[in-house]
């Protein structure tokens, strides 16, 4: 019974990625169009997203070294993406740091979360909450330096520092950290009204635009790179963030470990694909592995769920 409920809850997420399949199929609406939505996504939902994230978060709940754990893996597994991906697969730079976010950011928005407030506790939903708040206003913002960087044939300081404060991503972290530093109480205002809708409009757009996409790139979908890419999300980055996390605590792993190891278990994160689109990379290959990881991830983190929700 718990499987079937753990199943049921899992099922929107491939059926909202089919959805954009058949979308794609029936020519409803074609690659331009993801491309949009996905724009539409880097520069609207996701930092509503980050808004949400650092301006409600309770920070007197989290367990920052479950935090500095976790970051320690995903700067581990991002890097080893990124290199691989560089040397052995003959990506250019911005490609491969692309691959290296694929990696170390699960897809912990669309995915996790929801999985989370459905399945367990607030505590638990907080530490998921708090790497969606890290991700957002640290590692997405060194992704995001590291492009801006990489993309430029001619480094203008005053140019990548204009363009670097017009990134919508930065001036979310931003316009957050200052709402949240001065205590501005926004609960049940306009503003918390609209970012929370916008927010909220992340996971089915994201998961109908990959669909979109993969309609046009279904074929040679397992290759050796979603292979290796699948290897390193599934299996090597929980099996890194066990072991560094339990040698933080010295293997005696607090119960919140659960909200962290549970964005472990997620596929890989579909907010690559909006970095593709605002970065002029081609997504093809990112969304077969984005598409294999899910479908891998979601049988994981349904027997996974099953088992814990037992143990429980």
């Amino acid at each position: 019974m718990i499987m079937i409920s753990a199943f049921s809850g899992l099922a929107p997420f491939p059926l909202l990625i089919l959805l954009g399949f058949f979308f794609g199929v029936l020519k409803i609406f074609d690659l331009q169009n993801a491309r949009t939505f996905n724009l539409f996504i880097f520069y609207i939902a996701i930092p509503c997203v980050i808004f949400e994230g650092v301006t409600k978060s309770n920070l007197a709940g989290i367990k920052f070294g479950l935090l500095s754990s976790y970051f320690v893996m995903q700067t581990i597994t991002g890097f080893i993406a990124f290199y691989v991906t560089h040397k052995f697969f003959s990506k250019t730079k911005a490609e491969a740091i692309i691959w290296g976010l694929t990696v170390a950011l699960s897809n912990h928005v669309l995915i996790i979360l929801p999985l989370s407030n459905i399945f367990f506790d607030e505590s638990i939903s907080l530490h998921v909450s708090s790497v969606i708040v890290m991700d957002s206003v640290i590692l997405i913002s060194i992704v995001t330096l590291g492009l801006e960087y990489v993309t430029r044939t001619k480094v203008d300081l005053y140019k990548f520092s204009q363009d670097l404060i017009k990134n919508p991503l930065i001036i979310a972290v931003v316009i957050s950290i200052v709402i949240r530093v001065s205590a501005i109480d926004l609960n049940g205002g306009v503003v918390e009204a609209v970012t929370t809708k916008l927010a909220q409009t992340t996971m089915p757009v994201g998961l109908i635009s990959m669909g979109i996409i993969l309609s046009h790139y279904l074929d040679r979908l397992i290759t050796s790179l979603t292979i290796t890419i699948s290897f390193l999300k599934l299996v090597f980055a929980p099996i890194a963030l066990l072991i560094i996390t339990g040698s933080f605590y010295r293997f005696n792993y607090p119960a919140d470990f659960l909200g962290t190891f549970l964005v472990s278990l997620g596929p890989c994160g579909a907010f690559s694909l909006a970095l593709c689109a605002a970065y002029d990379v081609n997504p093809s290959v990112i969304v077969r592995a984005i598409f294999t990881t899910t479908l891998i991830s979601l049988i994981i983190l349904t027997l996974f769920i099953g088992i814990i929700s037992k143990i429980l």
